[in-house]
């Protein structure tokens, strides 16, 4: 599934940038720059869990053909 391999690959990336955050010899602006990306980050991934889970919850409609009636044409 798509949603799948695109969650992966944010999750991927929130990793790195956690990684990246606990470096110690981080500025203070490439700090705030890296957090403002993971917020980015875990909202897309957020909208796309939401996405799944409300797919998940849809009931599935199936099509159910008419009972057969006592009146034959043939």
């Amino acid at each position: 599934m798509e949603s799948d391999s695109k969650l992966e690959d944010l999750r991927s990336v929130l990793s790195c940038v956690f990684e990246k955050l606990g470096a110690e010899s981080l500025t203070e602006p490439d700090r705030v720059e890296l957090v403002t990306r993971a917020e980015v980050v875990q909202d897309q991934i957020d909208a796309i869990e939401d996405v799944v889970c409300d797919e998940e919850r849809v009931p599935v409609r199936t099509t159910h053909e008419p009972e057969p009636s006592g009146d034959r044409l043939f």
